[in-house]
């Protein structure tokens, strides 16, 4: 429910409360003919409504919206839904003013909101095009709802799904039943139990078909938005597409696709690029510019497709120097990708061989080429750019690695991690390193402040932050999948990034990443437009 946009109608809502309210007073009018009487006791209901689905942010507020629509029809005064919602705002900031940054309580405002003020608009302007009356409106509320939610949807998640509007408009006319049928069943079943068991299983059987409904259309793709400015970007140009004149729109569409693919194909990697994190998913793909078509590379990433289109993007057809820091798939899997058809010069590899069978299957590949394990202490210099790696680890005896279990296996603190350093930056990588060996490295003195830090572990919990500190780095590199089940990157570790002021850049949200170096480090994010279709 919560990725095709119906998780709101597991939260009471003002219109929840509309609803009872409604059907309440015209209840209540075959016994107490005085609106007054009837709206005092539909009052005293709605307060006791409360505490029987509890006073969250978005109950209170729509408990005091209703609250002063009921109070202005007292007073014979016209229900206006603008000064309902501003009055509820009010009142609950100033009895609780944490309510202000609470994002359940914001996209409540903004959903009233946007019924208030774009439903009207959206429905004069198609009122000609999409009848009967019912249909506009049951199509123009989920709309506007959604729109003026847009900004915090994407805030919170980067994610909006195509099926959100749709979803709402199909599940429309089962929502009055499902309220009512709910709230009678909650008051008459500890009265009359098999009236009230009836009156539930109606509900069930409406409610099912949105659960029904939730899941058919989770399978349509969701739009995922890297950048805030473009998000936002987005929904304005969604809200000219409304109501601006359709010449005109033609014309800045047309514009805006060709302006698109102009800057998107000449922006990424960048003239004078450095380095580049290819978009490999949950893996590592490390490429280091030598120039003249030739790279280092550090693993492969675990999709043959991804790693290989990166290195056709980069022209990269020589590799002096392959690193592969351990043998886990996601960072050996596509090795037979980034061999075909390009020199490989030598290949470093960790010297414990496990998995073995991902290493038999390494190995075989290799077949043919130069090979070896290297350890702490180990160099490598290439007259390009005046490029020199140094090995920071693994050290010579495997079974050190039993004492360094860490958070996942010896395998991760088997990586090779190397430090490096050309003519115009910096580099430390450490494949998956675990916090034993960070500070195994760190105690070792052989670290020194670095421009770049290509992240252990995908941005795991699981660091040792002296060796962060002694690093400094400007930038800071995530390779990690979007959407993975290890939880990756860690949202502490990130702020600990940030707050030692590296910017943070991740493969999930901006695609491949190139940092330029000239007088100034620049980084390019390959899609930092990101509107995609997951």
């Amino acid at each position: 429910m919560r990725k095709v946009g119906l998780s709101h109608l597991t939260a009471v809502s003002g219109a929840n409360f509309v609803l009872v309210a409604s059907f309440l007073l015209w209840f209540l009018q075959f016994f107490v003919k005085r609106l007054r009487n009837r709206i005092i006791l539909v009052l005293i209901i709605l307060f006791l409504f409360i505490f029987l689905v509890r006073p969250t942010p978005s109950v209170l507020r729509a408990a005091v919206m209703t609250l002063v629509i009921l109070l202005a029809r007292i007073r014979g005064e016209r229900s206006l839904g603008v000064p309902s919602l501003g009055a509820a705002i009010t009142m609950l900031i100033l009895l609780d003013p944490f309510q202000a940054i609470d994002p359940g309580f914001a996209l409540s405002v903004l959903a009233t909101a946007g019924i208030l003020f774009l439903s009207p608009r959206f429905e004069q302007r198609f009122e000609l095009s999409l009848k009967p009356k019912f249909l506009l409106q049951a199509v123009s509320i989920p709309i506007s709802a959604t729109l003026f939610c847009l900004p915090v949807i994407i805030l919170l998640s980067n994610e909006i799904s195509s099926a959100t509007v749709p979803s709402n408009i199909l599940v429309a006319s089962v929502i009055a039943p499902i309220t009512v049928l709910g709230f009678l069943s909650a008051i008459i079943t500890p009265l009359i139990s098999d009236i009230g068991q009836v009156l539930f299983n109606i509900a069930s059987f409406l409610a099912n078909y949105i659960v029904f409904t939730s899941d058919l259309m989770a399978n349509f793709p969701s739009l995922y938005f890297s950048n805030t400015k473009v998000a936002l970007l987005s929904i304005f140009l969604l809200l000219v597409m409304i109501f601006a004149d359709r010449r005109k729109l033609a014309s800045l569409l047309l514009v805006i696709m060709i302006t698109q693919v102009v800057v998107t194909t000449s922006s990424w990697p960048g003239k004078g690029w450095q380095i580049v994190n290819c978009d490999v998913g949950q893996g590592d793909g490390l490429v280091i510019n030598l120039g003249k078509k030739s790279a280092i590379v550090i693993d492969t990433g675990p999709d043959s497709k991804t790693i290989d289109q990166c290195l056709k993007s980069l022209k990269i057809r020589e590799i002096p120097l392959l690193i592969l820091t351990h043998f886990h798939a996601d960072h050996v899997g596509a090795i037979s990708a980034v061999l075909e058809n390009r020199v490989i010069g030598e290949v470093w590899i960790s010297n414990l061989y496990e998995p073995e069978a991902a290493y038999e299957v390494v190995m075989k590949q290799l077949s043919g080429k130069t090979v070896k394990s290297v350890f702490a202490g180990d160099r490598y210099f290439l007259d390009s750019n005046n490029t020199n790696i140094q090995v920071l680890w693994p050290q010579r005896q495997v079974n050190e690695f039993n004492k360094l279990p860490g958070d996942g296996s010896k395998v991760n603190n088997s990586s090779i991690s190397v430090l490096i350093k050309n003519n115009d930056i910096s580099l430390f990588s450490g494949g998956d390193i675990e916090p034993e060996v960070q500070e195994a490295i760190y105690r070792s003195g052989l670290l020194t402040q670095v421009d770049v830090l290509k992240v252990s572990h995908h941005g795991s919990a699981y660091q040792y932050l002296p060796m962060l500190e002694m690093l400094n780095p400007k930038v800071a590199i995530i390779s990690v999948g979007e959407g993975n089940s290890y939880g990756h990157p860690d949202g502490k570790f990130i702020s600990e990034l940030a707050n030692r002021g590296a910017k943070v850049w991740r493969t999930d949200q901006s695609g491949g990443i190139s940092v330029i170096s000239t007088n100034k480090i620049r980084v390019v994010g390959k899609e930092w437009w990101k509107i995609r279709w997951g």
